[in-house]
């Protein structure tokens, strides 16, 4: 209704996040993106063990189709959609 999307970072990985993961199950498909946050909340299981880079949003990406219950391509495909209909398409 507002048209806002909702991101989410390395703390969707937490284990003390479940409030987190609820939330995220309820967000509508075409407004959910995925964040590294780098250097900061480097998710699970890097986590205190060094800084976050992009390249972790894997991880993040991994636990966000876990807890929607699809499969890690499908909400790659979904998120990049997101991103290129927010920012436009590169």
């Amino acid at each position: 209704e507002l048209g806002l999307y909702i991101s989410f970072a390395g703390m969707v990985t937490y284990k003390n996040a479940a409030e987190i993961r609820d939330i995220a199950q309820t967000i509508p498909a075409d407004r959910i993106l995925v964040e590294t946050d780098s250097p900061y909340l480097t998710p699970h299981p890097f986590r205190g063990k060094r800084p976050n880079h992009p390249a972790l949003v894997a991880h993040t990406l991994e636990q966000l189709a876990t807890v929607r219950g699809v499969s890690t391509g499908q909400l790659a495909e979904q998120t990049t959609d997101n991103a290129q209909r927010l920012f436009g398409a590169w």
